[in-house]
């Protein structure tokens, strides 16, 4: 069929169903939700072999549908969980084409309401049209909780990931060794750490060694040589490459530019892992 300039929003309550909208297929089963704009061709692509059960709505819209940046999403949904919708969105009902209903409940209550007012002629077609716009209201909180709940569990995994690389930091911690340990692969641990620190497991690991590489620098005496094998890097000349890269100075172009200006300000000291047996140099040297 072709949507001639009309919504469809279907539910589906047994799967599974097989819809292709556009070039795109999607293979329905319970409490999945698929939303169909105007002007689409659809068709069913493949025979279900037991029988499905779904609900199918269409609706016009006053305004036209736009796309949402990812971006733009992702920044308001700290607002969404706390129920302070940013002004961004606030007026808007946002709906992806396709995503699953944890608890339908209300869902379906709402579609029954829609339903049973529908085929009722004791309402106006007014009273049509707000029902629908609350179910689709509903529809889209339900969406949008889900999703912020979804971040809001992988942001705190990411920190517990963060937590157990500081403390196994070490010169052969590897990318793999952490998503073997988390049961992730390697690339999703990656594209999961960009996404919420901006930088990936690699560089995460690598910042952690240069800032004990900072501390050392400005609390001990020990030569560039030691630190390099003491801040976790396999050889001095790495070590001092990648100093370099991430600060813009060597490692004694940096002690000597910072370390009065450290010294002067201890409350500015990193929390870092360092390795314990220099614990004793450092209050040495602060002594002094």
């Amino acid at each position: 069929m072709y949507h001639q300039g009309d919504y469809e929003i279907i539910f589906c309550t047994k799967g599974p169903l097989y819809i292709q909208v556009g070039t795109t297929q999607y293979v329905l089963n319970a409490n999945d939700v698929l939303f169909i704009p105007p002007y689409t061709n659809m068709f069913g692509y493949r025979l279900s072999t037991n029988p499905v059960n779904f609900y199918w709505l269409h609706f016009f819209a006053k305004h036209e549908h736009s796309f949402l940046e990812d971006q733009e999403l992702s920044a308001n949904l700290s607002a969404i969980a706390s129920g302070s919708f940013a002004s961004s969105i606030n007026d808007k009902v946002i709906l992806p084409d396709f995503f699953h209903v944890n608890e339908a409940g209300k869902i379906l209550i709402f579609i029954n309401q829609v339903l049973d007012v529908a085929n009722s002629y004791r309402y106006s077609e007014q009273e049509n049209d707000y029902l629908v716009t609350v179910f689709l209201i509903e529809l889209s909180n339900t969406y949008l909780m889900q999703l912020s709940a979804n971040q809001h569990f992988r942001s705190n995994k990411v920190d517990k990931i963060k937590e157990w690389i500081r403390a196994n930091l070490s010169e052969d911690l590897t990318v793999e060794e952490v998503a073997r340990t988390f049961q992730l692969h390697p690339d999703y641990l990656t594209r999961l750490f960009k996404r919420y620190t901006h930088r990936t497991t690699l560089q995460f690991i690598n910042e952690l060694k240069i800032e004990t590489a900072k501390v050392l620098l400005l609390r001990t005496n020990l030569t560039v040589s030691q630190i390099a094998s003491h801040s976790y890097f396999i050889d001095e000349k790495n070590f001092m490459r990648r100093f370099k890269k991430m600060t813009g100075l060597t490692p004694t172009e940096f002690r000597n530019a910072y370390i009065h200006t450290h010294l002067n300000n201890p409350r500015i000291d990193p929390k870092i892992p360092l390795p314990t047996q220099l614990e004793k140099r450092m209050d040495i040297k602060r002594n002094i």
